[in-house]
């Protein structure tokens, strides 16, 4: 079972992630790109923007310390995810 947050929006409902540039953006309404991964049971999605995926890409793929500095996550709710989702022109599943 996936964690609650109680968002000051939407209310209780399931965790998710993303990085800073997303959380961000939602505010601020800025297209930062939307990559994110296959929804697993039990597991929250996490999202990140095209400047990460580039720094991804750029540095083997690996998810290492350094890059999840750099992405600095941010536990979003699940309405919020999908919000930032739709927001967004380029969307990636990875």
């Amino acid at each position: 079972m996936i964690e609650k947050v109680l968002c000051d929006i939407h209310g209780p409902n399931e965790m998710s992630f993303s990085c800073i540039h997303i959380a961000m953006a939602i505010d601020s309404k800025e297209k930062v790109g939307f990559f994110y991964s296959k929804a697993e049971e039990d597991l929250p999605q996490i999202a990140w923007c095209g400047a990460c995926e580039q720094w991804l890409l750029d540095n083997g793929e690996e998810w290492t310390d350094v890059f999840q500095a750099k992405a600095d996550f941010k536990t979003l709710c699940s309405e919020c995810f999908k919000e930032a989702k739709n927001k967004e022109l380029e969307v990636y599943l990875r």
